[in-house]
Protein backbone atom coordinates (compact mmCIF):
# COMPACT_ATOMS: atom_id res chain seq x y z
CA UNK A 1 0.00 0.00 0.00
CA UNK A 2 3.01 2.30 1.18
CA UNK A 3 3.84 2.37 -3.04
CA UNK A 4 0.56 2.78 -4.24
CA UNK A 5 0.12 5.53 -2.19
CA UNK A 6 3.25 6.82 -3.19
CA UNK A 7 1.97 6.44 -6.84
CA UNK A 8 -0.96 8.31 -6.12
CA UNK A 9 0.71 11.53 -4.28
CA UNK A 10 2.98 11.71 -7.52
CA UNK A 11 0.25 11.87 -10.08
CA UNK A 12 -1.43 14.80 -7.70
CA UNK A 13 1.51 16.92 -7.67
CA UNK A 14 1.18 17.04 -11.54
CA UNK A 15 -2.35 17.04 -11.83
CA UNK A 16 -2.25 20.29 -9.54
CA UNK A 17 -0.47 22.27 -12.79
CA UNK A 18 -2.85 23.17 -15.56
CA UNK A 19 -2.33 21.26 -18.70
CA UNK A 20 0.34 19.33 -17.44
CA UNK A 21 -0.53 15.93 -19.11
CA UNK A 22 -1.29 17.65 -22.61
CA UNK A 23 2.66 18.89 -23.12
CA UNK A 24 1.52 21.27 -25.95
CA UNK A 25 4.68 22.85 -26.30
CA UNK A 26 6.81 19.38 -25.87
CA UNK A 27 9.52 18.38 -28.54
CA UNK A 28 8.05 15.04 -29.47
CA UNK A 29 10.94 14.23 -31.51
CA UNK A 30 13.95 14.29 -29.19
CA UNK A 31 16.68 11.01 -29.16
CA UNK A 32 15.08 8.41 -31.79
CA UNK A 33 11.25 9.17 -31.50
CA UNK A 34 10.89 11.64 -34.96
CA UNK A 35 12.65 8.45 -37.15
CA UNK A 36 9.49 7.66 -38.53
CA UNK A 37 5.86 8.89 -38.56
CA UNK A 38 3.44 6.33 -37.53
CA UNK A 39 -0.36 6.94 -36.64
CA UNK A 40 -1.30 7.55 -33.34
CA UNK A 41 1.90 7.68 -31.66
CA UNK A 42 2.27 7.79 -28.06
CA UNK A 43 4.43 10.85 -26.79
CA UNK A 44 7.44 10.44 -24.95
CA UNK A 45 6.98 12.68 -22.33
CA UNK A 46 3.93 10.82 -21.30
CA UNK A 47 6.28 7.70 -21.19
CA UNK A 48 8.78 9.78 -19.65
CA UNK A 49 6.84 10.83 -16.38
CA UNK A 50 5.46 7.38 -15.85
CA UNK A 51 8.70 6.28 -15.62
CA UNK A 52 9.60 9.21 -13.10
CA UNK A 53 6.86 8.26 -10.85
CA UNK A 54 7.74 4.54 -10.26
CA UNK A 55 11.27 5.40 -10.73
CA UNK A 56 11.10 5.55 -6.52
CA UNK A 57 10.13 1.80 -6.92
CA UNK A 58 14.05 0.33 -6.76
CA UNK A 59 12.79 -3.11 -7.95
CA UNK A 60 11.80 -2.39 -11.64
CA UNK A 61 14.30 -3.91 -14.12
CA UNK A 62 12.32 -4.38 -17.13
CA UNK A 63 9.57 -2.93 -18.95
CA UNK A 64 7.04 -4.88 -21.88
CA UNK A 65 4.69 -2.93 -24.04
CA UNK A 66 2.37 -5.49 -25.79
CA UNK A 67 1.45 -2.93 -28.23
CA UNK A 68 4.61 -1.19 -29.08
CA UNK A 69 4.22 0.82 -32.66
CA UNK A 70 6.53 2.79 -33.02
CA UNK A 71 8.21 1.76 -30.21
CA UNK A 72 7.90 4.87 -27.89
CA UNK A 73 7.67 3.38 -24.59
CA UNK A 74 10.92 1.28 -25.63
CA UNK A 75 13.23 4.43 -26.43
CA UNK A 76 12.21 5.75 -23.11
CA UNK A 77 12.93 2.75 -21.49
CA UNK A 78 16.80 2.16 -22.55
CA UNK A 79 17.12 6.03 -21.14
CA UNK A 80 15.69 5.13 -18.13
CA UNK A 81 18.43 2.34 -17.90
CA UNK A 82 15.68 -0.63 -18.24
CA UNK A 83 15.60 -3.72 -20.00
CA UNK A 84 12.86 -3.45 -22.81
CA UNK A 85 10.44 -5.78 -24.24
CA UNK A 86 8.05 -4.93 -27.18
CA UNK A 87 5.52 -6.68 -28.96
CA UNK A 88 3.30 -6.44 -32.24
CA UNK A 89 2.28 -7.85 -35.46
CA UNK A 90 2.81 -5.29 -38.19
CA UNK A 91 6.42 -5.65 -39.33
CA UNK A 92 7.11 -2.05 -40.04
CA UNK A 93 6.68 -1.54 -36.30
CA UNK A 94 8.90 -3.95 -35.44
CA UNK A 95 11.99 -2.54 -37.87
CA UNK A 96 11.27 1.21 -36.70
CA UNK A 97 11.43 -0.06 -33.09
CA UNK A 98 14.06 -2.31 -33.76
CA UNK A 99 16.40 0.24 -35.28
CA UNK A 100 15.18 3.19 -32.70
CA UNK A 101 16.22 1.22 -30.05
CA UNK A 102 19.71 0.22 -31.54
CA UNK A 103 22.12 3.34 -32.19
CA UNK A 104 25.32 2.93 -33.97
CA UNK A 105 28.12 4.21 -32.52
CA UNK A 106 29.16 7.55 -33.92
CA UNK A 107 32.76 6.53 -35.08
CA UNK A 108 30.78 3.22 -37.15
CA UNK A 109 28.20 5.65 -38.23
CA UNK A 110 30.40 7.89 -40.03
CA UNK A 111 32.32 4.87 -41.69
CA UNK A 112 29.32 3.54 -42.88
CA UNK A 113 27.76 7.24 -44.28
CA UNK A 114 30.59 7.63 -46.19
CA UNK A 115 31.01 4.00 -47.70
CA UNK A 116 27.24 4.51 -48.60
CA UNK A 117 28.07 7.88 -50.12
CA UNK A 118 30.82 6.53 -51.95
CA UNK A 119 29.34 3.61 -53.20
CA UNK A 120 25.68 4.77 -54.15
CA UNK A 121 24.82 4.19 -57.89
CA UNK A 122 22.22 5.73 -60.08
CA UNK A 123 23.44 3.84 -63.24
CA UNK A 124 21.89 0.93 -62.70
CA UNK A 125 19.75 -1.23 -65.26
CA UNK A 126 16.12 -1.77 -63.75
CA UNK A 127 15.11 -4.30 -65.91
CA UNK A 128 13.64 -7.35 -63.62
CA UNK A 129 14.22 -5.60 -60.40
CA UNK A 130 11.11 -3.05 -59.78
CA UNK A 131 9.11 -4.72 -57.69
CA UNK A 132 5.61 -5.88 -58.83
CA UNK A 133 2.85 -4.93 -56.22
CA UNK A 134 -0.93 -4.17 -57.22
CA UNK A 135 -1.71 -0.63 -58.00
CA UNK A 136 2.17 0.36 -57.74
CA UNK A 137 1.50 3.00 -60.54
CA UNK A 138 -1.68 4.39 -58.96
CA UNK A 139 0.34 4.70 -55.97
CA UNK A 140 3.72 6.70 -57.42
CA UNK A 141 4.67 7.82 -60.59
CA UNK A 142 6.81 6.36 -62.63
CA UNK A 143 10.05 8.59 -62.14
CA UNK A 144 9.41 8.00 -58.37
CA UNK A 145 9.09 3.98 -58.92
CA UNK A 146 12.59 3.76 -61.10
CA UNK A 147 14.76 5.81 -58.69
CA UNK A 148 13.25 3.98 -55.33
CA UNK A 149 14.41 1.04 -57.24
CA UNK A 150 17.92 2.41 -57.56
CA UNK A 151 18.22 3.48 -53.82
CA UNK A 152 16.98 -0.12 -53.11
CA UNK A 153 19.30 -1.66 -55.21
CA UNK A 154 21.65 0.10 -53.17
CA UNK A 155 20.55 -0.65 -49.74
CA UNK A 156 20.87 -4.70 -50.59
CA UNK A 157 24.62 -4.49 -51.46
CA UNK A 158 24.95 -3.19 -48.04
CA UNK A 159 26.86 -5.76 -45.93
CA UNK A 160 26.35 -4.55 -42.21
CA UNK A 161 23.19 -5.68 -41.31
CA UNK A 162 22.37 -2.82 -38.50
CA UNK A 163 23.36 -0.01 -40.94
CA UNK A 164 20.99 -1.66 -43.17
CA UNK A 165 18.42 -1.35 -41.13
CA UNK A 166 19.04 2.26 -40.43
CA UNK A 167 19.03 3.24 -43.99
CA UNK A 168 15.63 0.94 -44.69
CA UNK A 169 13.94 2.52 -42.13
CA UNK A 170 14.79 6.14 -43.90
CA UNK A 171 13.98 4.43 -47.31
CA UNK A 172 10.14 3.01 -45.49
CA UNK A 173 9.60 7.20 -44.73
CA UNK A 174 10.81 7.91 -48.02
CA UNK A 175 8.28 5.62 -49.62
CA UNK A 176 5.69 7.50 -48.01
CA UNK A 177 7.18 11.00 -48.26
CA UNK A 178 7.23 10.49 -52.17
CA UNK A 179 4.05 8.59 -52.94
CA UNK A 180 0.61 9.78 -54.20
CA UNK A 181 -0.85 9.74 -50.98
CA UNK A 182 -2.02 12.73 -49.03
CA UNK A 183 0.42 11.82 -45.93
CA UNK A 184 -1.87 14.10 -43.65
CA UNK A 185 -4.02 10.66 -43.51
CA UNK A 186 -3.44 7.57 -41.75
CA UNK A 187 -5.78 5.74 -44.60
CA UNK A 188 -4.37 5.01 -47.94
CA UNK A 189 -6.28 7.87 -50.05
CA UNK A 190 -4.98 9.45 -53.28
CA UNK A 191 -4.20 13.04 -54.17
CA UNK A 192 -6.58 14.82 -55.51
CA UNK A 193 -5.65 14.93 -59.52
CA UNK A 194 -4.97 19.27 -59.74
CA UNK A 195 -2.51 18.08 -56.74
CA UNK A 196 -1.08 15.25 -58.32
CA UNK A 197 -0.52 17.49 -61.71
CA UNK A 198 2.05 19.56 -59.49
CA UNK A 199 3.08 16.64 -57.87
CA UNK A 200 7.22 16.06 -58.64
CA UNK A 201 8.94 15.20 -55.33
CA UNK A 202 12.86 14.43 -55.17
CA UNK A 203 13.16 11.42 -54.27
CA UNK A 204 17.33 11.06 -53.71
CA UNK A 205 16.95 14.48 -51.72
CA UNK A 206 14.35 13.65 -49.85
CA UNK A 207 15.73 10.12 -48.62
CA UNK A 208 19.26 12.17 -47.86
CA UNK A 209 17.06 14.14 -45.84
CA UNK A 210 15.64 11.69 -44.22
CA UNK A 211 18.86 9.83 -43.68
CA UNK A 212 20.37 13.13 -42.22
CA UNK A 213 17.94 13.51 -39.75
CA UNK A 214 17.51 9.64 -38.14
CA UNK A 215 21.81 10.15 -38.12
CA UNK A 216 21.47 13.23 -35.33
CA UNK A 217 19.03 10.96 -33.79
CA UNK A 218 20.87 8.25 -33.75
CA UNK A 219 24.48 10.00 -32.35
CA UNK A 220 22.07 11.60 -29.68
CA UNK A 221 20.55 8.55 -27.98
CA UNK A 222 24.46 6.86 -28.71
CA UNK A 223 25.96 9.36 -26.44
CA UNK A 224 22.85 8.78 -23.72
CA UNK A 225 22.82 5.44 -23.15
CA UNK A 226 26.50 4.26 -24.22
CA UNK A 227 27.10 3.32 -20.68
CA UNK A 228 24.10 1.28 -20.12
CA UNK A 229 24.31 -2.36 -20.71
CA UNK A 230 20.20 -2.74 -21.04
CA UNK A 231 18.73 -5.31 -23.50
CA UNK A 232 16.08 -5.28 -26.07
CA UNK A 233 13.78 -7.74 -27.37
CA UNK A 234 11.33 -7.20 -30.46
CA UNK A 235 8.48 -10.17 -30.64
CA UNK A 236 5.74 -10.74 -33.44
CA UNK A 237 3.18 -12.59 -31.05
CA UNK A 238 -0.45 -11.76 -31.58
CA UNK A 239 -1.14 -10.06 -28.01
CA UNK A 240 -3.64 -12.66 -27.75
CA UNK A 241 -1.46 -15.20 -27.55
CA UNK A 242 2.03 -14.21 -26.08
CA UNK A 243 3.57 -17.37 -26.93
CA UNK A 244 7.35 -16.27 -26.26
CA UNK A 245 6.68 -15.10 -22.75
CA UNK A 246 6.50 -16.85 -19.54
CA UNK A 247 4.70 -15.93 -16.67
CA UNK A 248 5.38 -13.52 -14.81
CA UNK A 249 8.20 -12.24 -16.75
CA UNK A 250 7.47 -8.32 -16.43
CA UNK A 251 7.88 -5.36 -13.75
CA UNK A 252 6.09 -2.86 -15.47
CA UNK A 253 4.05 -2.27 -18.60
CA UNK A 254 3.64 0.83 -20.44
CA UNK A 255 1.35 0.88 -23.90
CA UNK A 256 -1.55 2.09 -25.87
CA UNK A 257 -3.81 0.13 -27.08
CA UNK A 258 -5.78 0.34 -30.46
CA UNK A 259 -8.90 2.41 -30.00
CA UNK A 260 -11.04 -0.51 -31.81
CA UNK A 261 -10.47 -2.50 -35.30
CA UNK A 262 -8.09 -1.15 -37.30
CA UNK A 263 -10.03 -1.31 -40.29
CA UNK A 264 -12.33 1.37 -39.11
CA UNK A 265 -10.03 3.46 -36.53
CA UNK A 266 -6.22 3.62 -36.61
CA UNK A 267 -5.59 1.75 -40.02
CA UNK A 268 -2.05 0.30 -39.15
CA UNK A 269 -1.89 -1.68 -42.07
CA UNK A 270 -3.15 0.73 -44.14
CA UNK A 271 -0.41 3.10 -43.20
CA UNK A 272 2.01 0.47 -43.30
CA UNK A 273 1.40 -1.18 -46.59
CA UNK A 274 3.24 0.54 -49.20
CA UNK A 275 6.54 0.95 -46.85
CA UNK A 276 6.18 -2.98 -46.13
CA UNK A 277 4.88 -3.83 -50.27
CA UNK A 278 8.58 -1.98 -51.13
CA UNK A 279 10.93 -3.79 -48.34
CA UNK A 280 9.65 -6.91 -49.60
CA UNK A 281 8.00 -8.50 -46.01
CA UNK A 282 7.36 -11.66 -46.34
CA UNK A 283 6.10 -12.90 -43.12
CA UNK A 284 2.52 -11.12 -43.47
CA UNK A 285 0.66 -10.32 -46.80
CA UNK A 286 1.16 -6.17 -46.31
CA UNK A 287 -2.75 -5.79 -47.49
CA UNK A 288 -3.69 -8.30 -44.60
CA UNK A 289 -2.62 -6.65 -41.25
CA UNK A 290 -5.29 -4.85 -40.26
CA UNK A 291 -7.38 -8.08 -40.83
CA UNK A 292 -4.69 -9.88 -38.21
CA UNK A 293 -5.13 -7.33 -35.96
CA UNK A 294 -7.61 -6.98 -32.87
CA UNK A 295 -11.35 -7.28 -34.23
CA UNK A 296 -9.90 -8.00 -36.99
CA UNK A 297 -12.08 -10.87 -38.09
CA UNK A 298 -15.49 -11.22 -37.02
CA UNK A 299 -16.01 -15.03 -36.05
CA UNK A 300 -18.97 -16.84 -37.24
CA UNK A 301 -21.43 -17.73 -34.48
CA UNK A 302 -19.55 -14.58 -32.18
CA UNK A 303 -22.31 -14.42 -29.48
CA UNK A 304 -22.74 -11.02 -27.83
CA UNK A 305 -22.82 -12.29 -24.62
CA UNK A 306 -19.79 -14.19 -23.21
CA UNK A 307 -17.79 -10.89 -21.85
CA UNK A 308 -18.13 -10.21 -17.93
CA UNK A 309 -18.49 -6.22 -18.61
CA UNK A 310 -21.41 -4.58 -17.42
CA UNK A 311 -20.43 -1.58 -19.64
CA UNK A 312 -19.66 -3.11 -22.59
CA UNK A 313 -22.78 -5.45 -22.26
CA UNK A 314 -24.81 -1.82 -21.78
CA UNK A 315 -23.33 -0.59 -25.09
CA UNK A 316 -23.72 -2.98 -27.30
CA UNK A 317 -27.31 -3.50 -26.52
CA UNK A 318 -27.29 0.36 -27.53
CA UNK A 319 -25.56 -0.52 -30.34
CA UNK A 320 -27.74 -3.25 -31.60
CA UNK A 321 -30.97 -1.13 -32.05
CA UNK A 322 -28.95 0.98 -34.77
CA UNK A 323 -27.04 -1.53 -36.78
CA UNK A 324 -26.57 -5.28 -35.90
CA UNK A 325 -23.98 -5.74 -38.13
CA UNK A 326 -21.66 -2.92 -36.59
CA UNK A 327 -22.18 -4.02 -33.54
CA UNK A 328 -20.78 -7.79 -34.36
CA UNK A 329 -17.78 -5.70 -35.61
CA UNK A 330 -17.11 -3.16 -32.49
CA UNK A 331 -17.88 -6.50 -30.06
CA UNK A 332 -15.08 -8.76 -31.71
CA UNK A 333 -12.87 -5.88 -30.86
CA UNK A 334 -13.68 -6.25 -27.11
CA UNK A 335 -13.59 -10.32 -27.50
CA UNK A 336 -10.06 -10.32 -28.99
CA UNK A 337 -9.10 -7.39 -26.26
CA UNK A 338 -10.22 -9.49 -23.75
CA UNK A 339 -7.89 -12.26 -24.70
CA UNK A 340 -5.46 -9.98 -24.92
CA UNK A 341 -5.45 -8.68 -21.40
CA UNK A 342 -5.66 -12.09 -19.90
CA UNK A 343 -2.43 -13.14 -21.60
CA UNK A 344 -1.45 -9.79 -20.29
CA UNK A 345 -1.88 -10.31 -17.27
CA UNK A 346 -0.44 -13.77 -17.22
CA UNK A 347 3.24 -12.10 -18.12
CA UNK A 348 2.97 -9.79 -15.63
CA UNK A 349 4.39 -10.09 -12.09
CA UNK A 350 2.38 -10.25 -9.01
CA UNK A 351 2.39 -6.58 -7.50
CA UNK A 352 3.67 -5.33 -10.91
CA UNK A 353 2.39 -1.73 -12.10
CA UNK A 354 0.65 -1.05 -15.74
CA UNK A 355 0.15 2.33 -17.26
CA UNK A 356 -2.31 2.79 -20.22
CA UNK A 357 -3.04 5.43 -22.34
CA UNK A 358 -6.40 4.76 -23.63
CA UNK A 359 -8.57 6.64 -26.48
CA UNK A 360 -12.32 6.41 -26.55
CA UNK A 361 -13.78 6.04 -29.98
CA UNK A 362 -17.34 6.83 -31.58
CA UNK A 363 -19.50 4.23 -33.51
CA UNK A 364 -23.12 4.70 -34.84
CA UNK A 365 -22.84 8.30 -32.65
CA UNK A 366 -22.25 6.17 -29.68
CA UNK A 367 -19.46 6.71 -27.56
CA UNK A 368 -17.81 3.90 -26.40
CA UNK A 369 -16.20 3.79 -22.80
CA UNK A 370 -13.02 1.85 -23.70
CA UNK A 371 -11.59 2.65 -20.62
CA UNK A 372 -14.37 1.84 -17.78
CA UNK A 373 -14.46 -1.49 -20.12
CA UNK A 374 -10.98 -2.56 -19.78
CA UNK A 375 -11.11 -1.75 -16.38
CA UNK A 376 -14.11 -4.11 -15.77
CA UNK A 377 -12.30 -6.95 -17.85
CA UNK A 378 -8.78 -6.70 -16.03
CA UNK A 379 -10.73 -6.52 -12.39
CA UNK A 380 -11.92 -10.08 -13.26
CA UNK A 381 -8.25 -10.91 -13.54
CA UNK A 382 -7.36 -9.67 -10.39
CA UNK A 383 -5.12 -6.61 -11.89
CA UNK A 384 -7.01 -3.48 -10.12
CA UNK A 385 -7.36 -0.20 -10.86
CA UNK A 386 -5.20 2.53 -8.34
CA UNK A 387 -6.43 5.87 -10.18
CA UNK A 388 -7.38 7.35 -13.45
CA UNK A 389 -7.42 10.71 -15.59
CA UNK A 390 -7.79 12.76 -18.51
CA UNK A 391 -5.37 14.76 -20.75
CA UNK A 392 -6.19 16.64 -23.67
CA UNK A 393 -4.38 15.26 -27.27
CA UNK A 394 -3.30 18.77 -28.45
CA UNK A 395 -1.47 17.23 -32.00
CA UNK A 396 -4.04 15.06 -33.93
CA UNK A 397 -2.88 13.77 -36.78
CA UNK A 398 -6.66 12.93 -38.01
CA UNK A 399 -9.13 15.16 -38.93
CA UNK A 400 -11.24 16.96 -36.46
CA UNK A 401 -14.82 15.94 -37.57
CA UNK A 402 -15.20 12.76 -39.31
CA UNK A 403 -18.50 10.84 -40.80
CA UNK A 404 -18.87 7.48 -39.23
CA UNK A 405 -22.30 6.83 -40.40
CA UNK A 406 -21.27 7.78 -44.08
CA UNK A 407 -24.41 9.73 -44.03
CA UNK A 408 -24.01 12.39 -46.34
CA UNK A 409 -23.80 15.55 -43.96
CA UNK A 410 -23.38 13.63 -40.73
CA UNK A 411 -20.43 14.78 -39.10
CA UNK A 412 -19.45 13.73 -35.28
CA UNK A 413 -16.37 15.79 -33.57
CA UNK A 414 -13.53 12.81 -33.40
CA UNK A 415 -11.60 11.94 -30.10
CA UNK A 416 -10.18 15.11 -28.68
CA UNK A 417 -8.95 13.34 -25.20
CA UNK A 418 -7.07 10.43 -23.67
CA UNK A 419 -7.94 8.82 -20.33
CA UNK A 420 -4.50 7.71 -18.56
CA UNK A 421 -4.98 4.51 -16.43
CA UNK A 422 -2.80 3.23 -13.72
CA UNK A 423 -3.04 -1.09 -12.53
CA UNK A 424 -1.71 -3.21 -10.43
CA UNK A 425 -1.13 -6.79 -10.32
CA UNK A 426 -2.56 -8.00 -6.82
Amino acid sequence: MEMNNKILDEIDKRDIIEGFWDFKEANTKTYTHGFHSYPAMMIPQLVEEFLNIVGIDKNIKNIFDPFMGSGTTLVEGLVHGLDVIGNDLNPLSRLISSVKTNPIEIAEMDKYLKQWNLNFNKDINLEGKIPVFKNINYWFKDYVINDLTIIKENIKKIEDQNFKDFVTLAFSETVRDVSNTRNNEFKLYRMKEETLNNWFPNVFEIMDKNLSKNIQGNNILYKKIIKNSNTVTILDNNVMDLKDIEDDSFDLLITSPPYGDSKTTVAYGQFSRLSNQWLDIDCIDPSQVDNELLGGRVLRGLELSDIDSKTLNKTINELLTKNPKRTKEVYQFFYDLNKGLQEIARVMKTGSYQFWVVGNRTVLNCSIPTHQIIIELFNNLGIEMLTYFTRGIPRKKMPSLNSPTNEKGVKVTTMNDEIIIIFKKK
